[in-house]
């Protein structure tokens, strides 16, 4: 007796694209599963997808909010008023040479509050809001220590030491945000 082999007809489906119904094919769209000829794919970052699908809204663009840009904006003003008052109280310990280091770490600290504050938005309009806040950490101090009357200072050799640690300050907390 022979055993029998039970064989089953070959079944394979041949889809068509849901586009162009003369058109063969083995692709389907990422996020509908729809058949696509090669005419139709779109490539994606997410991968291969239908025109439809491929369609991106309006509002794939991110821009940052504007209360996230408020609380940004006010993040900087008190970071910078309390970074201000450190500068005065290390300037009379330290001298006026540690300002290079500390623009240093100003933009840092300045760059991170911005961000944080905007949530995590990296673009020019963190950088202005990050590059104002450390003109105010560098401005309100002197302001509020010695007054309207500030020629003191300017008349000073230590201006110049304020100038280039406020620069190198505004520097990093520009290039840290984008």
């Amino acid at each position: 007796m022979e055993d029998a082999i039970a064989t089953e007809p070959s079944t394979t489906t041949q889809t068509v694209c849901y586009r162009h119904p003369g058109r063969e094919t083995a692709v389907s769209c990422s996020n509908c599963e729809r058949p696509i000829c090669t005419d139709c794919m779109v490539y994606t970052p997410v991968g291969i997808k239908c025109p439809e699908c491929a369609r991106l809204p309006r509002s794939a663009l991110v821009r940052l909010r504007p209360d996230r840009a408020a609380r940004a904006i006010a993040a900087a003003l008190g970071g910078g008023l309390a970074m201000g008052f450190g500068i005065l109280l290390l300037q009379a310990a330290v001298g006026l040479f540690f300002t290079l280091i500390l623009g240093y770490l100003i933009g840092i600290a300045m760059s991170e509050i911005v961000l944080w504050a905007s949530g995590r938005y990296r673009g020019p309009s963190t950088g202005a809001i990050a590059v104002g806040g450390c003109v105010w950490t560098y401005v309100v101090p002197y302001v509020l220590f010695y007054g309207v009357d500030i020629g003191d200072i300017a008349r000073s050799a230590g201006l110049a030491w304020v100038v280039i640690g406020a620069a190198i300050a505004c520097y990093v907390a520009y290039t840290r945000t984008q």
